[in-house]
């Protein structure tokens, strides 16, 4: 089980895509981070330089005591904000200080005396007050070239953004983990086609059911054209190991027959009492009956280097006029005897670079067939038409005869597809033309 699911693209496509959530989830917070911290550090820096110029001015105008005035009303309201203000001359000697309570340190003194201790408070200004407060300053040189002093506590940014980082860290954790669960839904919703073609495949792999196929999703996604492909294969594989079957059927029937004759040829000549008469003819059937066999199998041969694609073609540069020509006066004598006239027409010169046997062999085909099915009632009249058009050359071979049913067709390219009907008979052939 641990093995599968550390296999399934799902689960795979759904850590990932919580990876990237959490790195971009990371940025985003580093950088909103930054900029709030840069920002309440501008904000009370800015605070500071104006309560120092505001100081300075006042200064400039009263001395120290408007500055005195001026810092004990502010300390006595509840409002004003606290801040640390003190005055220095140029050796650095205090003029004036105003110390907020929040940076005034107290501590308890013990004093030890015979039989009691006794303790009183000390205070101190310490900067900044802990580890967990820190300061901005301001500074503003007087007129009289005394140095003024302005400082703020604030928080420092580890105690400020604490229950940010806190916050951030809880609803990070959980959207990571939603942002996985739905990821892995999702993913598993969409690897679903892929899981029907594994399933699929086993099934035929284990059963040999050819007939089997991926129940294909709807749409027109990339995984719904996968599945219809792979539908496509199926059913054309299915449909060559059906043609196979069939052709191994029909090869077995069309065999039989020249066999069983040759057989019986054979034992007809062993049995006769040594006419030599008998005996050549009996002999002449047998060359007959195997030429027949080997003409099938060449054949056959043939069509299956066709569909391999490795038929060896002999191409020649050569005028299909000679070809067409050569099979007319081949079947002009057949023709005749069937009271069909074969009639060419090829008013220009046709050159091409082309196998001649091949294409010969085509061309005889098509013309045997005409000859084969002509129509009882009729003059019969085969016509071999050669056009050359631009860049194709085009060879038709038109009759008058019965003709091929629309719905049989298609049905005629298929090995050892013959079609069977009224004036037809049996004319002979084995459907491989």
């Amino acid at each position: 089980m641990l093995e599968r699911l550390r296999q399934s693209l799902a689960l795979r496509l759904a850590l990932q895509y919580a990876l990237v959530f959490a790195f971009v989830a990371a940025v985003l917070f580093g950088a909103l981070y930054w900029t709030l911290a840069d920002a309440l550090e501008n904000r009370e820096q800015t605070a500071v330089q104006a309560r120092a110029t505001e100081l300075a001015s006042l200064y400039e105008r009263g001395g120290t005591a408007l500055l005195r005035a001026r810092l004990d009303r502010d300390s006595a309201s509840p409002s004003a904000r606290s801040f640390f203000v003190r005055v220095l001359r140029p050796d650095n000697e205090l003029v004036l200080v105003s110390v907020p309570p929040d940076w005034i340190q107290t501590q308890i003194e013990r004093l030890p005396f015979p039989g009691f201790t006794l303790t009183r408070p000390t205070y101190a200004v310490r900067v900044p007050q802990s580890a967990l407060r820190d300061y901005a300053i301001a500074s503003r040189e007087l007129p009289d070239g005394n140095n003024l002093q302005v400082g703020l506590l604030v928080e420092s940014q580890t105690v400020l953004f604490a229950p940010l980082r806190r916050a951030f860290a809880t609803v990070g954790a959980g959207a990571l983990a939603l942002s996985f669960a739905v990821g892995v839904f999702l993913a598993w919703r969409a690897t679903r086609p892929l899981r029907a073609v594994a399933d699929t495949t086993r099934r035929i792999l284990a059963t040999g059911d050819l007939a089997a196929r991926v129940p294909g999703p709807e749409g027109k996604g990339e995984l719904a054209a996968l599945v219809r492909q792979l539908n496509t294969l199926l059913d054309r594989n299915a449909a060559h190991v059906r043609v196979l079957r069939e052709t191994l059927d029909n090869l077995a029937h069309d065999l039989r027959t020249p066999l069983t004759r040759l057989r019986g040829t054979a034992e007809l000549a062993l049995q006769d009492a040594g006419d030599p008469a008998e005996a050549r003819a009996a002999l002449a059937d047998c060359v007959n009956e195997s030429d027949r066999v080997l003409h099938l199998l060449e054949v056959l041969l043939d069509i299956s280097a066709a569909e391999a694609g490795v038929l060896k073609l002999n191409r020649d540069h050569l005028d299909i006029r000679t070809l067409v020509e050569r099979a007319a006066d081949l079947y002009r004598e057949v023709a005749e005897e069937k009271d069909i006239t074969v009639i060419v027409d090829q008013p220009t010169p046709a050159e091409c670079q082309a196998d001649a046997i091949r294409l010969g062999q085509a061309i005889n085909n098509l013309l045997d067939n005409a000859l084969k099915y002509r129509h009882p009632e009729r003059a019969g009249v085969c016509t071999v038409r050669l056009r050359a058009e631009r860049r194709w050359l085009t060879v038709e071979v038109v009759d008058n005869g019965i003709g091929v049913p629309s719905d049989k067709r298609k049905a005629i390219f298929e090995r050892f597809a013959r079609v069977e009907g009224p004036g037809r008979g049996r004319a002979g052939g084995h459907g491989l033309g």
